[in-house]
């Protein structure tokens, strides 16, 4: 199966962020992948924790590049601040500074990696993978929603039903 690719781009401002979140859990479940609660809070507290670093440390606009193959999703950020991120050593109270640790934790890797314009900071997760019926029935919803040549297409809305 092919990678499926999403990429947004920030303007760079915290109040991005929770949206920038709540786009990313639910391009994944537009793909089709089965992800209960746990899985949504792991995916949606690591695009967080990259996007909010990118905003806060980084410079510029941020894009967000999601990836997806069957049973892995990479979330990838790139800031325009050419800095290395830090890995916290934040104090029993202080309110910041876990957020790598906590993507360590969650992501199967996350690494970095300098870039022309900046960095880039990425995390792959593993998360289950949708059943052959599910995974036919969201593309063959996508073919035929796809226009004919010559023809012009009517806006219509992607429903899944899963008997």
């Amino acid at each position: 199966m092919p990678t499926l690719v999403h990429r947004f781009v920030l303007a760079g401002t915290e109040r991005e962020v929770p949206l920038a979140r709540r786009v990313v859990v639910d391009k994944v479940r537009t793909w089709g992948v089965p992800m209960d609660e746990e899985a949504a809070d792991a995916v949606r507290l690591v695009a967080s924790e990259l996007i909010t670093n990118a905003v806060v440390h980084g410079a510029g606009p941020v894009t967000v590049t999601l990836y997806h193959r069957p049973g892995r999703l990479v979330i990838d950020v790139l800031d325009g601040n050419p800095s290395a991120p830090q890995m916290g050593c934040a104090q029993a109270d202080d309110e910041s500074g876990r957020g790598l640790v906590l993507v360590g934790l969650l992501a199967a890797r996350c690494t970095w990696e300098p870039s022309d314009h900046g960095k880039r900071v990425w995390a792959e997760i593993v998360l289950p993978t949708a059943a052959p019926a599910i995974r036919a029935a969201v593309l063959r919803k996508l073919f035929a929603l796809r226009p004919k040549r010559g023809v012009v297409a009517e806006s219509k809305s992607l429903v899944l039903a899963v008997a």
